[in-house]
């Protein structure tokens, strides 16, 4: 009975050291456990990447045919706008006010295509990288 508890102390106490292999193990388990987080953080990131692209491009085509369609519908002999100063630089501003209107809304979509562009085609490479 004596002996019983202490081989039974002995193999408690006991704690092997892990082998090569068991600490292979560990790292490869914990180093596909962060491939894991990895991938899904960059499907995350993806995801609001795509979101922001479409955002962008919404915006950009309702502001702009806004924007387009204002300039459109407002009659041609009376600008956009008045400073009321007889300083020439801001005429000729307000003389050419549709045209700046008209350049400065087609800058505006451009620019928002563009980034939509941009943004998509980062999500691509990402994607590319992360397979």
């Amino acid at each position: 009975m004596n002996d019983d508890i202490r081989l039974q102390a002995l193999f408690d106490s006991f704690q092997p050291t892990p082998t090569d292999s068991d600490l292979f193990t560990e790292r490869l388990e914990r180093k596909l456990a962060l491939i894991d987080e990895i991938r899904q953080a960059q499907a995350a990131q993806i995801r609001r990447y795509r979101m922001v692209v479409a955002i962008a491009f919404v915006t950009g085509i309702v502001i702009g045919g806004g924007t387009l369609a204002f300039i459109l519908n407002a009659p041609t002999d009376v600008p956009l706008f008045t400073f009321g100063i007889n300083f020439y630089p801001l005429l000729l501003i307000e003389q050419n006010s549709r045209i700046i209107s008209a350049f400065l809304s087609s800058l505006m979509i451009t620019t928002c295509i563009i980034a939509m562009l941009n943004t998509d085609d980062m999500a691509r490479r990402m994607r590319r990288k992360s397979i």
